[in-house]
């Protein structure tokens, strides 16, 4: 059903060349190009007194939302399950001063669900023009429900289990290290996380039904066992630092699996696979394989120090926060976030720059 636009309104359509898009997406249709991964942003500079965006949601779960950030604040705004599919057009703003306003669309949830972005509807008489920002450098992020910004607005929770009954209204990417490091280094940004994934299929918690893991995902734009998968063109985006935050989630379902000889051959075989493959793509690019500070054992931060010392590649370095595997039992909240990214940002700055 086409979006039916207001009177004195007009529509600035997806493919306008002043859009600037950052994240892995999904061009297929530069009409609609889909966002599936979180932190994936749409930017522009608008003019006059209201905002209002098209499109088209498609839930895989129940509570789903988006955010947009006009000059510099953020609302967001959550989706009604019944509405999935569809084209709507949601009002953001009223009553702004007849202005250049700066806008960021950013996806604030990981495979929750899918956005297609249709354009944005603004006064007639108002102009868009391509924002200003320019970035000093690439960042990707390979990694699990920590590094998509889940729970991170339960800031109340710090150091503490999750909330009950959460089911993601406390998730926002905004809020994730990944963002918020990107924003320290002027950097732009790629976060391909998920949350309950694991490195191999058929451990974690990502789908539960089908168990998928990281090594059949982090190749993809478009991921969900529960719709069309797309490869992903390593071609559109060649990074300057690659963080892979894998390991959480791998104990489900056998914690002590990773503790014999063979086991841990297999699954630090099939790290170094991928990590090989990212290093082939990006033969430049500076890699920090990591565990956060989501409570953990020990024994996978010491399989990712083996592995980087089995790689022995200078490009390859293996971080240590200063509270890995022990800062919290729930998962990182806005401020031990900040805590990461805060910790990150010295490192690569002081050893990787």
């Amino acid at each position: 059903m086409a979006i039916t636009i207001p009177e004195n309104k007009k529509l600035i359509p997806a493919d306008d060349k002043r859009f600037q898009y950052m994240g892995r997406i999904d061009f297929d249709d530069p009409k609609r190009p889909v966002l599936v991964w979180p932190a994936t942003s749409v930017d522009i500079v608008f003019s006059g007194t209201s905002l209002s965006i098209a499109l088209n949601n498609m839930n895989f779960q129940d509570v789903t939302h988006f955010a947009v950030i006009v000059d510099g604040v953020m609302k967001k705004i959550f989706f009604d399950k019944d509405e999935s599919r569809t084209d709507r057009l949601y009002p953001v703003a009223e009553g702004l001063e007849d202005k250049p306003h700066t806008l960021r669309i950013l996806k604030t949830l990981a495979c929750h669900n899918y956005l297609t972005f249709i354009g944005i509807v603004i006064d007639e008489s108002a102009e868009v023009s391509l924002p200003e920002r320019k970035y000093d450098c690439k960042l990707e992020v390979y990694g699990d429900s920590v590094s998509a910004g889940e729970v991170t607005e339960a800031i109340y929770y710090e150091g503490q289990c999750d909330p009950d009954g959460h089911c993601n209204r406390y998730d926002n990417s905004a809020f994730s290290y990944p963002y918020k490091l990107a924003k320290k280094l002027n950097a732009e940004l790629h976060d391909i996380a998920q949350g309950g994934i694991a490195l191999l299929d058929g451990t974690g918690y990502f789908c539960s039904d089908c168990l998928t893991g990281m090594v059949n995902c982090y190749d993809k734009i478009q991921y969900s066992p529960y719709a069309d998968r797309k490869q992903w063109d390593f071609a559109r985006y060649t990074p300057d630092f690659v963080i892979i935050a894998i390991g959480q989630n791998d104990a489900n379902p056998e914690p002590e699996r990773i503790k014999t000889p063979e086991y841990r051959r297999m699954w630090k075989d099939e790290y170094i696979k991928m990590l090989r493959s990212l290093m082939e793509k990006y033969p430049a690019a500076k890699f920090v394989l990591i565990l956060t500070i989501l409570g953990h054992d020990k024994t996978w931060d010491d399989a990712l120090e083996e592995i980087t010392q089995e790689v022995n590649d200078p490009r390859v370095s293996h971080f240590l926060f200063r509270r890995t595997g022990c800062g919290t039992n729930g998962h990182p909240r806005a401020t031990e976030q900040e805590e990461m990214a805060e910790e990150l940002y010295c490192y690569i700055k002081q050893n990787l720059s």
